[in-house]
């Protein structure tokens, strides 16, 4: 139950007094416009919103801003963008997504997840240890379901749930909302589809402007009734008129255009026209209309105005007079921080620029123009374009598209998510467009649509044409009809990434790279040095490594939420200049406690305080970690302008004690990065830590919180180099301000060499203390080859670039379009 719930942005109020109850074993419909506040009121609901002022209470509970105490109280969301982490596996999402009370040991995750998702279906076709950034959208959205179902939950709420489902997906979804419902529990249902809300809900309620419209038996309803409560007037619900071909010149012509995943497709479009694509996902028709656009390889048989056109990348798709309009509006159509002025902009910046230099007056001018003629409800053009609806978001993606002045406009879903208003606009926008001589393609995965709005439709199946319809034969059953009595065979293609890349994409794949490596280059400098491979060398060696690697190994709990430290070097010099006025010799040992005491301190104050400059104060990681640096490095100076102070011997002896040849610290670190390589992937912290950095938000919603993740990061960070630093200054040997600056760039480049990624939410533990030791190899085989010291630059440089290339390169590979 919501009880007059309000909650305001700045510039827009967005829930206003609202109040609903949901009952026991009902399906209750929530509608509205795009901006209507539906999902700021699941966001409530949720947890994930504090409202203003209002209450939210879950089965007699009353629940605050906390994800994990809406979830414990019997509430699951689906949301219309699913809330995943991409870097995480299948697994490992849904492991996550659900209360800690409901998870089974890390031991039997994967088996659990399997489980999971075949209790959605048994004909599952991804596997639960893939990314989850490798899936396909519908895939993804598979799993967003399957997660919130994992919980359990008395409440379901189902946020534009079809939007990415195939039709059996939908009906197996209907079927578990059904099912849930018999069993007494309560289903919230949002969608921009009147259909499925009067085909599924039993009552409805209706949001205008962030105020609640009522609540009706939904049968009570006609659908016309249900888009007059929504837009608060008459609606004209029909398709606007089809003009016809102005000219028979064709704009647009195909000759057996072939590419991934379609084959064949042999069509023209003339000045007036919209064309549809048509078909069950997965048929070839948005592989087609993608590869027209450039964004996948297709044969060149494609002509503009009669002229040859390569679509062999995007930038000569455009060049060719091609434009796109995507239908993931969030991955591919907006760029969510930038305002709305820079979103209408960016496709056409050179129509407001002179000499390089962007006229921000007439950018502004246009953008503004943009928004009024397509009637896009913004506090103003410097708003953030994330802050919109998706109605009014996808109107601004469609006038910067326009903007270009295309031939040809492709069209991908172009009302998904949209409300019934906008959904009209854009229609009547895109014929305007189809009258003034350009050609449009459209993909909808609504038949009805595509019917309404399209002069000719082309069926596609199993990556060919089935069907081609025009005039009166183009109506929704005809469409429905070719599709399910399509015959058309698919030619086998594998879209998947080839077994090489697929390799590089694993977090373990690193290790065995630069273990190869360090193999390689021990063999060379043994057949040109006979003192290398030497006992004595080794040990040296060794001992530098498990400096550089402990440090390296706090910079990648750091670096895996997607921040960074560059406080690490001038931290350990201030830790063996702290050393050397307590840990020399004639102290007594309570002073020499009160040393180690400040080593430790230092340490944990130096990662409070990046963490509160990141979080508390907002500066970026990378501007408050330089802050810190230029401080502690003030600091150390000043403390010891001169290096001066001799350590202890039985200290400096101590920590560098050795089995063997073998020192006792390198063995430690060892067990330090398998502890941690371990945590990563079994323990609840780990997956956090890699959930924060691969999507924040994400998992925020889920009940993560990044803030804590963040601060145990910082922690971890500081406090392995403070160890790091003990061992520093048992090979120093005396307090010196600047022995720890190098660390910085070496634990920054141990980590990316080790497989890292910069953006947080990959990595391994293990490929950081075999890169700290590729490092520190490279370091020592210059010095044996007599090279000089610009060699080890060269080497470490073109190492760092040939690792960064080939792991992006295949993360790249793997990523599903």
């Amino acid at each position: 139950m919501l009880d007059a719930v309000s909650k305001s942005f700045p510039g827009v109020k967005a829930l206003d007094e609202v109040s609903i109850s949901v009952l026991a074993g009902e399906v209750h419909g929530l509608i509205g416009e795009n901006g209507a506040g539906k999902s700021t009121l699941m966001a409530v609901a949720s947890g994930a919103l504090e409202p203003d002022h209002g209450t939210v209470t879950i089965n007699g509970q009353i629940i605050e801003a906390d994800p994990q105490g809406a979830r414990r109280a019997g509430l699951a969301i689906v949301r219309q963008e699913p809330a995943l982490m991409p870097d995480l596996t299948v697994a490992e999402n849904l492991y996550l997504g659900v209360s800690s009370e409901r998870r089974p040991s890390s031991a039997r995750m994967r088996s659990w997840a399997r489980e999971r998702l075949a209790a959605w279906s048994t004909q599952i076709t991804f596997d639960v240890d893939e990314r989850v950034a490798s899936l396909v959208p519908e895939h993804r959205f598979i799993v967003e379901i399957a997660k919130a179902l994992a919980q359990e939950p008395s409440i379901l709420v189902l946020d534009e749930p079809t939007e990415h489902l195939a039709a059996e997906d939908v009906t197996r979804l209907f079927e578990n909302v059904r099912a849930l419902c018999a069993q007494g529990k309560s289903v919230v249902y949002i969608s921009h589809r009147i259909r499925e809300v009067r085909e599924i809900s039993d009552r409805v309620t209706v949001l205008r402007d962030g105020q609640a419209q009522g609540t009706h038996d939904t049968h009570s309803l006609t659908e016309q009734e249900i888009v007059d409560l929504i837009v608060g007037r008459a609606v004209d619900t029909t398709f606007p008129a089809k003009a016809g071909p102005t000219s028979e010149n064709p704009v647009l012509e195909l000759t057996g255009f072939s590419g991934p995943g379609f084959d064949d497709v042999t069509l023209d479009v003339r000045p007036g026209e919209i064309i549809g694509f048509a078909g069950i996902d997965g048929n070839g028709q948005r592989e087609a209309l993608r590869a027209l656009a450039g964004m996948t390889g297709a044969s060149d048989k494609v002509q503009v105005s009669g002229k040859n056109v390569s679509v062999r990348g995007s930038t000569s798709a455009v060049d060719g007079g091609i434009v796109y309009l995507p239908g993931d509006r969030h991955r591919e159509g907006i760029f969510a921080e930038l305002t709305v002025r820079e979103n209408f902009s960016i496709r056409s910046l050179t129509k407001y620029a002179s000499a390089g230099f962007v006229r921000s007056s007439s950018e502004r001018s246009a953008a503004r123009s943009a928004s009024s003629e397509f009637a896009v409800k913004t506090p103003s053009v410097e708003t953030p374009i994330g802050s919109l609806s998706g109605g009014n978001q996808q109107k601004i993606v469609l006038a910067s598209v326009l903007a270009a002045a295309p031939k040809v406009l492709l069209v991908d879903e172009p009302t998904q998510g949209v409300d019934i208003g906008a959904r009209m606009e854009i229609y009547d926008q895109l014929r305007a467009v189809a009258a003034a001589g350009t050609a449009i393609v459209l993909r909808s995965s609504d038949a009805h649509e595509v019917a309404g709005l399209c002069d000719r439709v082309f069926v596609f199946s199993r990556g060919k044409v089935e069907a081609e319809l025009s005039g009166s034969d183009v109506t929704e059953t005809n469409i429905t009809r070719s599709v399910l009595t399509a015959t058309s065979t698919r030619d086998k293609r594998s879209r998947s990434a080839g077994g090489v890349w697929k390799w590089l994409d694993k977090d373990s794949a690193p290790a065995y790279l630069i273990a190869a490596t360090i193999i390689g280059l021990a063999f060379y400098a043994s057949a040109l040095s006979p003192f290398y491979a030497t006992q004595r060398n080794f040990s040296s060696i060794l001992a530098l490594v498990a400096t550089l690697a402990l440090v390296a190994l706090g910079q990648q709990v750091l670096m895996m939420t997607g921040s960074i430290d560059l406080s690490v070097g001038p931290l350990m010099g201030l830790t063996v200049v702290i050393a050397s006025f307590y840990l020399v010799d004639g102290t007594s040992p309570g002073l020499q406690l009160w040393g180690w005491i400040a080593i430790l301190g230092v340490a944990v104050l130096i990662g409070l305080l990046n963490w509160a400059l990141v979080e508390l104060v907002g500066l970026h990681p990378m501007v408050a970690t330089l802050a810190t640096y230029m401080g502690i490095q003030a600091v150390s100076q000043t403390l010891r302008p001169t290096p001066g102070g001799l350590i202890s011997a039985q200290i400096t002896n101590a920590i560098s004690a050795k089995v063997g040849f073998v020192p006792i610290s390198v063995l430690v670190v060892v067990a330090i990065a398998v502890a941690l390589q371990f945590a990563l992937y079994r323990t609840t912290w780990g997956l956090s830590l890699r959930a924060v950095g691969s999507r924040s938000e994400a998992a925020r919603v889920i009940g993560v919180r990044p803030k804590l993740i963040r601060l145990s990061a910082n922690l971890a960070a500081s406090g392995l180099a403070g160890l790091a630093a003990i061992l520093l200054m048992a090979q120093i040997g005396s307090g010196d301000a600047s022995s720890g600056t190098n660390y910085t760039l070496q634990s920054i480049a141990a980590v990316v060499i080790g497989g890292a990624s910069i953006f947080g939410g990959r990595g391994s533990f293990i490929g950081v203390t075999v890169g700290a030791l590729l490092l520190t190899q490279v370091n020592a085989v210059t010095s044996f080859l007599n090279l000089s010291d610009a060699w080890q630059f060269y080497l470490l440089g073109g190492l760092t670039i040939i690792a960064v290339s080939a792991y992006s390169l295949s993360r790249k590979r793997a990523v599903a379009a």
